[in-house]
């Protein structure tokens, strides 16, 4: 299994954003960076339309929330100049008490509406992710065979659970920062310039800074997150081999083999994430940094004038009430860039479409009566042809053995005769009705199949015969089993028919597993029965 799987290319093993060259970042290359993503941020809202009132409702509270934060700092003021710098006596004792009971229902107030908008925002993302992993599963189901071919198992896997997952991050967190801190931001800042417009410009004046960080560590946060995602998938696909193929692992002494392809590729998962990681970390820092540069230039600012004491704390106050919301702004292009990278590719999967479809206007097929003609079919898969001019009439009531050697087209015979492919000329007929003009359903209705290679769910021998026929009663399935010789050894197990199998019927041999997939074919009781090789 380790032979064949692709390695990525390697991952730098230095600090993972040293700059490569000194590069000119600009609020116009930042536009760009937004108008680059937009397409993909757009699609993914027209998720969100809805649930748009729950949306509504979180925006709203958000910018309630704001409102306290600015109603806290101006109450905060009012109470410290009555204490520091009022009048005393019992009046202002009581217009004080009357203000400092202000301050817990302010922060009372901030803290409901902080929950509400919290609750909102993660219903709408979860719910937008519960909707997109289901439509994603749905057009898997829908997708040809041919697709799959053509993709590892585990890598599908990975974006209906992964990808999907990081799309929740662009619909809750950066939905809610992007709408609810702005809002923070104004009411804080307008409270703050009423109270000293010079002092809160010293303050504020450096902010702006912080879009060079976003700019720089946005398009690489993007391109981790885009290999660390393939890492992800690529590490989930060896995972389902390595658990699928145990017994070919062990029996080839390969444990060891297939430990050390894991090992690689969850190191390589590690510094990806190591890089997004560290651009998220930085920005903190950085904010840091400036807000507390800012305040030393509010204090030297307040030296020099003497300002009031209230001004001071109050400028100060808003200055910690800035920081957050300031700080997840500057995180909000990082996270879309992440959360982007998901949904790309789970459109990349949506967007694909069946190469088997039925035409306009097809009509469901009638019952089978007469005979299966295939008129000079030929077939293709990918460069290698497989069938060249097959003619062939199988009549109804009969007993047909295709016999070739193995790869001779045996199995591909009846993948064309139910449509998982469509030969690349010539037609199949069902009493002269060409296949590709009937319904897919109508078409598969009449057709059997035990395949191959034998797949059983993971549930009890009785809800595995009944998957062809879910409505099937006990009896029905007991003559089914007993028509392909398999109830002689249902009943010998500990649990009869409602006896678990396990993961892709393990806990039965392989003669078993036939005989119950032979017997799933006979319930749904098809006018046509295909047996490969079985």
């Amino acid at each position: 299994m380790a032979a064949h799987r692709t390695k990525s290319a390697p991952v730098r093993q230095h600090f993972p954003f040293a700059p490569r060259r000194a590069r000119c970042y600009s609020p116009r290359r930042f536009m760009a960076a937004w108008q680059q993503i937009w397409p993909t941020y757009r699609r993914l809202l027209g998720y969100v339309q809805p649930y748009r009132v729950r949306l509504a409702g979180g925006i709203l509270v958000g910018i309630l929330y704001a409102a306290a934060n600015g109603a806290l700092l101006y109450v905060v003021r009012r109470v410290w100049a009555g204490v520091f710098e009022g009048a005393t006596g019992p009046l202002a004792f009581w217009q004080v008490a009357g203000l400092a009971a202000l301050v817990p229902l302010a922060m009372a107030a901030r803290g409901a509406c902080d929950f509400l908008s919290a609750y909102l925002m993660n219903w709408v993302g979860s719910r937008v992710v519960m909707d997109l992993r289901i439509e994603l599963f749905a057009h898997l189901q829908r997708l040809s065979l041919d697709f799959f071919g053509d993709s590892r198992t585990g890598e599908l896997i990975s974006r209906v659970t992964n990808d999907v997952q990081l799309v929740q991050q662009a619909i809750t967190n950066v939905i809610e920062d992007i709408l609810k801190q702005p809002f923070t931001l104004l009411f804080v800042a307008g409270t703050l310039l009423w109270t000293d417009w010079k002092l809160t410009l010293a303050a504020v004046l450096l902010f702006p800074i912080c879009l060079v960080p976003i700019t720089i560590y946005g398009r690489r946060t993007r391109r981790a997150s885009q290999a660390g995602q393939q890492h992800q998938a690529s590490l989930l696909a060896v995972l389902q081999e390595a658990l699928v193929g145990l017994r070919v692992i062990k029996a080839f002494n390969a444990e060891q083999r297939e430990v050390e392809d894991f090992r690689a590729l969850s190191r390589r998962v590690f510094r990806e994430r190591m890089r997004i990681v560290t651009a998220r970390a930085l920005t903190g820092p950085l904010i840091e940094l400036v807000a507390g540069v800012g305040a030393a230039a509010v204090f030297l600012y307040a030296y020099h004038t003497r300002a009031a004491a209230s001004d001071l704390v109050t400028i100060a106050l808003g200055l910690f009430m800035m920081y957050e919301p300031v700080k997840k702004l500057s995180r909000v292009h990082l996270q879309l860039q992440e959360s982007l990278t998901g949904a790309e590719r789970v459109f990349a999967v949506l967007d694909r479409q069946p190469t088997v479809v039925e035409t306009a206007g097809a009509r469901d097929l009638p019952r089978f009566q007469r005979a299966i003609r295939f008129e000079d079919v030929s077939f293709r898969y990918a460069a290698e042809p497989v069938l060249d001019g097959i003619q062939l009439e199988i009549p109804a009531g009969s007993l047909t053995a295709i016999v070739g050697a193995s790869g001779a087209g045996k199995s591909t015979l009846f993948s064309l005769l139910i449509r998982f492919y469509d030969p690349t000329t010539g037609t199949i007929t069902f009493d002269g009705v060409d296949i590709r003009h009937v319904t897919l359903r109508s078409l598969r209705d009449q057709l059997g199949l035990v395949t191959q290679d034998t797949f059983l769910f993971n549930d009890t021998v009785a809800a595995n015969i009944a998957y062809a026929k879910p409505t099937a009663t006990r009896d029905e399935i007991i003559a089914a089993a007993t028509r392909a010789h398999a109830h002689e050894f249902i009943t010998q197990l500990p649990q009869g028919y409602d006896t678990p199998i396990g993961d892709l019927g393990q806990k039965l041999s392989g003669g078993q597993r036939q005989r119950l997939a032979i017997a799933r074919a006979i319930l749904k009781n098809p006018p046509i029965l295909l047996l490969d090789e079985a």
